[in-house]
């Protein structure tokens, strides 16, 4: 738990003015383990107005934060395509990291991000926020302790309430990048390691995706390396709202994660009974990213290491990647031997 007694708490800059920046600077400006000193972003009016909101300092010249030894530490959420070189340009200045998943946009990008974290011997921390869901951590806690016995299976199923636009779509390295990962981040978090997936989609929300060779909805198998078996069910369109569910199946039994309602009750009248799912990623795992930035904060303040890291991550990442590259070419991937396929990055801050 945190220590409320702690001083001298880290100075730290949010690159990236965006949701996912203002959803943590609320956590991090009640933490005292660490203080927002500045907000970067390359469009002046975010980075004021939530720089204002937190009694930080708004920037834009990125030479501003790189320069500044005071600075701790930086938390990312821009674009997955900057995610890489900033986290070398904060290694190489000795700041530690906190960047929303993926941890880079490709796995030559990634590799070369987590030899900067390494070489630096800074902390670098990923944010695959399931990892702290109570549920999820939970489900861990039974799993390490034996209570299903040798893992057999696993169930991922992930549908968002309508899909992001077509300009989006088009630049989010695809379904199983952008979306897919979390569960197959949680795939390895409760299984272990992938050795190989296949997959198949379909453009079924958003029919024009076919012309850019997308999908907004893929079905994957996965094999691990234990000899269990997974599968995995993702899209982006429901008419009942945000759907999560994961399942791990042993030889002793079974677990289930799910968020059968946003609220805990059910509305019956004479159409039967209701009940509402959560509305976005906002609504249920809420919880689970406060718990990750403070955890963050918490472990970087006291030189404690972070989880999951780079290196993590990295698994991660390339998993996603071999996913995509299934979903795109309809081959059953080795995933140990998978080297990936550059694509186009965008520019940085320098």
């Amino acid at each position: 738990m945190f220590d409320s007694r702690s001083e001298n708490p880290l100075p730290v800059a949010l690159i990236g003015a965006g949701r996912m920046a203002s959803t943590h600077a609320r956590v991090l400006a009640n933490s005292s383990f660490v203080r927002i000193d500045t907000v970067l972003d390359a469009l002046p009016e975010p980075a004021a107005r939530l720089a204002e909101r937190f009694g930080a300092r708004a920037a834009t010249d990125p030479t501003e934060l790189w320069d500044n030894p005071d600075i701790g530490a930086v938390i990312i959420t821009t674009p997955t395509a900057t995610h890489a070189e900033l986290i070398e340009r904060a290694a190489a200045h000795s700041k530690h990291i906190f960047v929303e998943k993926p941890l880079a946009h490709d796995l030559v990008a990634g590799q070369r991000a987590l030899a900067a974290v390494e070489a630096a011997g800074i902390q670098c921390q990923v944010g695959f926020q399931r990892r702290f869901d109570a549920s999820h951590l939970e489900a861990k806690r039974r799993i390490d302790a034996g209570e299903l016995g040798a893992l057999e299976g696993f169930r991922g199923v992930s549908r968002d309430p309508y899909p992001a636009p077509l300009a989006f779509l088009k630049t989010s390295g695809g379904l199983m990048m952008d979306f897919g990962i979390h569960d197959l981040d949680s795939a390895r978090f409760f299984i272990g390691e992938v050795r190989t997936v296949q997959a198949m989609g379909a453009a079924l929300a958003i029919p024009e995706l076919r012309e850019h060779g997308l999908f907004d909805t893929a079905v994957a198998t996965l094999a691990f390396e234990n000899g269990a078996l997974g599968t995995l069910e993702v899209g982006l369109r429901t008419s009942y709202g945000y759907e999560i569910r994961c399942e791990i199946l042993g030889e002793l039994g079974r677990i289930h994660i799910e968020q059968e309602a946003f609220h805990h009750l059910k509305h019956y009248d004479e159409r039967g009974a209701r009940r509402t799912l959560p509305a976005n990623f906002g609504e249920r795992f809420h919880q689970a990213y406060s718990n990750e930035i403070r955890t963050f904060a918490e472990r970087v303040h006291r030189g404690e290491p972070v989880a999951p890291n780079a290196a993590d991550a990295l698994g991660s990442l390339k998993l996603a990647l071999a996913a995509q590259h299934a979903l795109d070419s309809g081959e059953i991937v080795d995933v140990a031997s998978f080297t990936g396929e550059p694509t186009t990055t965008q520019e940085v801050p320098k």
